[in-house]
């Protein structure tokens, strides 16, 4: 008679079988063995291998069912130190169960890769965290593999991680966290046989790379690229000393430089001009960076993010941005003394919060905007005079500064066509200034009397010249539909509802405001 199911077989033997399997004891088995018989369990898509959670152990026996389903993912999280015998058997008993997502967790523990893997043709991720290994068999292989993460792993042997990208010869994304890689020949050059010519994402975040010009040769081995991310934590590191040619990035669109140091401005100038597909950029500065000026020009950029929030004021710190084909920009920048960006007819979204004393030379390069989010302290119009905006619809001001108001009735008389405004303080207590005193537009903003349904005023204070702008907008607002007020003061609530409305439809919210 053919055996199906484990809980068919003698109770002794299935005793002496899960009391020979590591981590698992005596009294473990039998405990697992009176919960079998009562109801065999049934295995989720998912099973985590834990030698000190009896629980978890139990789901990874189930397994060994001949009904098990599919295993989607299993994770082996090892505080103690098991025998190679004994991890390659968890693992054969996944890749049976034609295993998708495999992870080992074993705080700093020696790996020896399951040779099993070499054959297993649904294995798509494999993430290593908090491992030690030594070598990577020259007979390894991970041949369906699409997506590999190593996070703080250790490899003993000079080429062992390029052996491993190298074969796993359908990888499109790999991640490097607190790994240094060391897989270059000792003149600093790539083994000529590493090729990844599926790979198509890469992340690097605080990633080591002790050979010259390392990170050059690994993204010539790369030929389509397209997302590439570098975060490091270690400001004095220079990641790149040689910029990559043209060749190895002409398939790259997103690239993501967060807290990245270079040798020169220059360095930056041409990694960009490389980049010829490149459409979306990130940016982060540090304190530390030694890249003074900033030269973006990009003429395939449609999405631009930089933030610039922490540093030193510098009067030869900034960017110049040259980006015709830009639709999408969010730029913090509280320390740089040096803006300058060139006409932009497509951006249709912006998010600006700047400190910088003349602005009016980048922001006038935003005609035909849709979204405008505008946090300006400067004692100026952030924009040329004589500048309209005529697709303007959605405003998002800042009330931080001591002029917003008198700010709002420049943007509302250049705005013929805004729909919906949002007053909201995005800055600290500390960085907030009373308010000036207003001053009434002579004439009401056409947008005003045609155009203004929406109307959000977060952290309303009900001041004098507050309610003074309150007062004018709900009394020339022939089409606003609804006023939303956030307070802390109910009372408030009293004075506005008191104040006239032009609009018979226009509908009043209240709302209490956190403290």
């Amino acid at each position: 008679m053919m055996i199906r199911r484990i809980n068919e077989l003698p109770d002794d033997l299935i005793v002496k079988i899960f009391s020979t399997v590591p981590p698992f004891k005596e009294s473990v088995a039998t405990r697992l063995l009176s919960k079998w018989c009562e109801d065999p369990w049934k295995l989720g898509p998912d099973v985590t291998v834990e030698d000190d959670d009896e629980k978890r152990s139990m789901s990874f026996l189930s397994l060994f069912s001949n009904d098990a389903p599919t295993l989607e993912t299993m994770r082996l999280k090892l505080i103690r130190k098991h025998s190679v015998s004994a991890i390659n058997f968890w693992v054969q008993t996944a890749v049976d169960r034609s295993v998708r997502k495999l992870r080992f967790d074993l705080l700093g523990g020696t790996l020896e890769l399951p040779c099993c893997l070499s054959n297993c043709t649904t294995l798509k991720s494999l993430i290593l965290r908090d491992v030690t290994i030594k070598v990577v068999p020259y007979d390894f292989h991970l041949p369906s593999l699409k997506s590999l993460h190593l996070f703080s792993v250790e490899f003993l042997n000079r080429h062992s991680v390029a052996s491993l990208l190298q074969n796993s010869p359908g990888l499109e994304y790999l991640v490097l966290n607190q790994t240094v890689y060391d897989g270059w020949n000792r003149g600093g050059s790539s083994p000529r046989w590493l090729h990844l010519s599926s790979l198509k994402s890469m992340h690097l975040c605080s990633v080591i790379f002790p050979a010259h010009n390392s990170i050059t040769y690994l993204l010539q081995s790369c030929p389509v690229l397209e997302s590439l991310v570098i975060n490091q934590n270690k400001t004095d590191y220079v990641m790149f000393e040689t910029i990559p040619p043209g060749s190895c990035l002409s398939s790259l669109k997103s690239l993501h430089l967060l807290s990245v140091n270079f040798v020169s401005d220059e360095h930056v100038t041409t990694l960009l001009k490389n980049c010829a597909s490149l459409e979306d950029l990130v940016i982060r500065r540090t304190k530390d960076d030694n890249v003074r000026l900033f030269n973006i020009d990009v003429p395939t950029l449609k999405s631009l993010s930089i933030n610039n929030g922490k540093g030193k004021r510098s009067h030869d710190h900034g960017f110049v941005i040259e980006a015709p084909a830009l639709e999408k920009l969010n730029f913090k920048d509280t320390f740089s003394n040096f803006l300058k960006f060139g006409y932009m007819p497509e951006v249709t979204t912006a998010n600006i919060e700047i400190s910088y004393d003349q602005p009016e030379k980048f922001t006038g390069s935003f005609t035909y905007i849709r979204h405008l989010s505008l946090c300006c302290p400067a004692s100026e119009t952030p924009y040329p005079r004589g500048t309209l905006f005529f697709f303007l619809e959605h405003l998002e001001l800042c009330t931080c500064s001591a002029r917003w108001a008198n700010l709002l009735v420049s943007i509302l008389s250049d705005d013929p066509s805004l729909q919906s405004i949002k007053l909201e303080s995005k800055c600290s207590a500390g960085y907030k200034r009373p308010m000036e005193l207003w001053i009434e537009p002579t004439a009401v903003p056409e947008c005003l009397l045609k155009h203004l349904e929406i109307l959000e005023w977060r952290e309303y204070e009900g001041t004098e010249q507050e309610r003074k702008v309150a007062a004018y907008i709900l009394a020339n607002a022939t089409c606003l539909k609804m006023a939303t007020f956030s307070t802390r003061c109910r009372d408030k609530y009293t004075e506005l509802q008191k104040m006239s409305r032009v609009s018979d439809v226009c509908q009043l919210v209240f709302e209490e405001a956190l403290m």
